[in-house]
C-alpha cells in the first residue's frame, strides 16, 4: 500500500503522478512476471513475454521508456565483428540486423542501414582490426573484406588519407532506440502488459511460497517471476534482492552530434581500430540524418547519473574527429551529450551475463556491456528460455497483436500523404518544430500515448532536436503538452519530477 508520507506527496503535487498501485492483498493473484527497467532489454522482453496468457508488468522510475541508458550510444546494430567468438555478446548479436528489420515492419518504426569503414593509423591499431576481421568471420558474418586507400576515397571522399589499413563490412542498422522502447511498450500494453512508469522500485523480499514482494514508491505488488533489466541501477535492485555479490564498473564517453545540413559529408560508419576497452574513435550518420561523433577516452563518473560534458572531454573527441575527417563541420555542432556504459563482475570481462541470481533461480538478471542494443533481440530469447526452464509456463495468445500502426511524420509523407493527412486534421500541416519538420498533430499523438515531459516529446517525434534545440519550438510544446494533459504550464517538466522546465507562464506565454 501507499505509504502515508507518499499520499500526502501525491495530494500536494501540482504535477499530477500516475495512480497509485492498487493493493495486492494476501489472496490476489501475482503477476506471473515483473520486469524492472523499461530500457530497450526490458521493453522488448515486455512485448515479447506479452504474446503469452502472463498477468506482466514493466515497471520503470522514468516517465517514459528508453530515457536512461538506451539513449545514450551511437545507436547502431552492428555487425558481429565486434564481439569475441564463444563470448555470450557474440552468441546474442547472431542475426540482429534480421530481427530488428522484422520488428521495424511489425511496428511501423524506421530501420535504416549504413556500411562501415574501420581505419588504423599505424601497426598496432592494424593488428586489432584484424583481430576483430578474424572475430567477424568466427562469428559467421561473410561481408567483409579489406580494401585500399583508392576505395576508400572514392567512398568518402571527405576522409582522411593518412591511414595505413582499412576494411569494410556491410549493412550495420541504425535505430533510435528511445523511440524503439516507446513502441515495443505501447505494443506489449496493448497485448495486456501493464505499463508502471515513474514507479521507482524501493525494497524486494520473496516471501516463503517464493513469491516476490516489490515495494515501490507507488504502492507494492507481488509476482512469482522477477527480470532485473535494471541497467545502472541493477546492482542497486540486485542488493535489495539481498545479493550484495553484484558489482558494476561504470565508465562515461562523449558524444557529439552535428545538424543534418552536412549529413552528406559522410555516408559510412567510420571506426578505428577497436579493441582498446578505453577509448573509443568513431563517426558516422545516424538514423534521422545527423552526423555522431564520439566516445573518447572512457572515465569513471563520479556517479551513475554523471552525463556532465566537460570542455576537456568535448575537444578530446573533436581532435579525434578531425583525425577522421580533416575539414570536420565544427561550426555545425549542435549539441553533445555524455552516455554511461557499465560492466559486471558476474561475466568475464567487457561480456554480458544474463542468468539467474544468486539468491533464486526466479530472479533472472540482464547485465549488459556494449553492444546491448545489438544484443537486445537474443538476450530477450534467452531470458525466455530461463524463465521456462525456471517452471513459467509459456502458453501463446491466439489473439496476440505483433503489429503497431505506423505514426504519421510530416517530414517523411509525401506531398499527398501531406495533403490527406490535413484534410482529416489540419493539425497535421501546423509546423511546431521548424528544424525537423515536426507538425502539432505529431507531438499530440506523442502526449496522448505516454509521453509526459519535454525530453519524452523530443525523443518520439524529434522535435526540439534540430539546430535551435528548441529554442524556438520548446514553448509550443510545453503549451501543447498541458492542454493534452490537462495541467497548469508550472506543471510540465523536462524530463520527469523534479524538473518542472517553468516557474511562471503568463499571459505573453499563454498567448502563443
Amino acid at each position: 500500500m501507499v505509504s502515508a508520507s507518499a499520499s500526502k506527496i501525491f495530494a500536494s503535487s501540482s504535477n499530477p503522478l500516475p495512480s497509485p498501485i492498487p493493493p495486492s492483498g494476501l489472496n490476489d493473484l501475482p503477476y506471473d512476471v515483473v520486469i524492472i527497467g523499461a530500457g530497450i532489454v526490458g521493453a522488448m522482453l515486455a512485448r515479447e513475454l506479452s504474446r503469452y496468457k502472463l498477468k506482466l508488468a514493466l515497471i520503470d522510475k522514468e516517465d517514459q521508456p528508453g530515457l536512461g541508458v538506451t539513449k545514450a550510444s551511437l545507436s547502431y546494430i552492428h555487425r558481429n565483428h565486434m564481439n569475441p567468438p564463444g563470448s555470450e555478446r557474440a552468441k546474442f548479436c547472431v542475426g540482429s540486423q534480421d530481427r530488428f528489420r522484422a520488428l521495424a515492419a511489425e511496428l511501423g518504426l524506421p530501420y535504416r542501414e549504413a556500411d562501415e569503414i574501420n581505419i588504423a593509423f599505424d601497426k598496432e591499431q592494424e593488428q586489432q582490426i584484424r583481430t576483430r576481421l578474424d572475430w567477424a568471420f568466427k562469428n559467421g558474418e561473410t561481408k567483409f573484406r579489406v580494401i585500399s586507400k583508392e576505395e576508400v576515397a572514392r567512398l568518402e571522399p571527405r576522409l582522411t588519407r593518412d591511414f595505413t589499413f582499412a576494411v569494410y563490412s556491410e549493412a550495420h542498422g541504425m535505430i533510435h532506440p528511445p523511440e524503439w522502447a516507446f513502441a515495443l511498450t505501447e505494443n506489449a500494453k496493448a497485448n495486456g502488459a501493464e505499463v508502471l512508469l515513474e514507479t521507482e522500485v524501493l525494497g524486494l523480499a520473496q516471501a516463503p511460497d517464493g513469491t516476490w514482494l516489490v515495494r515501490t514508491d507507488r504502492g507494492n505488488l507481488r509476482s512469482r517471476y522477477l527480470i532485473n533489466a535494471a541497467g545502472l541501477f541493477a546492482d542497486e535492485i540486485a542488493w535489495m534482492a539481498g545479493d550484495r555479490d553484484v558489482k558494476l564498473f561504470k565508465t562515461r564517453g562523449t558524444f557529439a552530434i552535428f545538424d543534418s545540413s552536412v549529413s552528406s559529408m559522410l555516408r559510412h560508419l567510420v571506426y578505428v581500430a577497436g579493441l582498446n576497452l578505453s577509448y573509443s574513435q568513431a563517426m558516422g550518420p545516424t538514423m534521422h540524418g545527423n552526423i555522431i561523433l564520439g566516445l573518447g577516452w572512457f572515465k569513471e563518473p563520479k556517479d551513475r547519473i554523471d552525463t556532465r560534458v566537460t570542455k576537456e572531454e568535448l575537444d578530446c573527441i573533436l581532435r579525434m574527429g578531425r583525425q577522421i575527417m580533416p575539414d570536420l563541420p565544427e561550426r555545425d555542432l549542435i549539441t553533445s551529450f555524455a552516455g554511461i556504459k557499465s560492466t559486471n563482475n558476474l561475466a568475464k570481462p567487457e561480456d554480458f551475463y544474463v542468468g539467474p541470481s544468486g539468491v533464486s533461480p526466479s530472479l533472472i538478471y540482464a547485465l549488459i556491456c556494449s553492444p546491448g542494443i545489438t544484443g537486445s533481440p537474443g538476450i530477450t530469447r534467452r531470458i525466455i528460455e530461463l524463465l521456462a526452464d525456471a517452471g513459467l509456463e509459456l502458453q501463446e495468445k491466439a489473439d496476440f497483436n505483433p503489429y503497431r500502426e505506423k505514426p504519421y511524420r510530416f517530414k517523411d509523407a509525401s506531398e499527398e500523404e501531406r495533403k490527406e493527412a490535413i484534410a482529416r486534421d489540419p493539425a497535421c500541416g501546423h509546423l511546431i518544430c521548424r528544424c525537423e519538420q515536426v507538425s502539432e498533430a505529431e507531438i499530440i499523438e506523442a502526449v496522448r500515448k505516454g509521453a509526459r515531459s519535454i525530453e519524452g516529446v523530443k525523443q518520439i517525434t524529434r522535435a526540439g532536436m534540430g539546430r535551435c534545440q528548441g529554442g524556438f519550438c520548446g514553448p509550443w510544446i510545453l503549451k501543447i503538452i498541458a492542454r493534452e494533459l490537462g495541467i497548469p504550464p508550472e506543471a510540465v517538466t523536462r524530463k520527469g519530477k523534479g524538473s518542472e522546465e517553468v516557474i511562471r507562464f503568463d499571459q505573453i506565454g499563454a498567448s502563443l
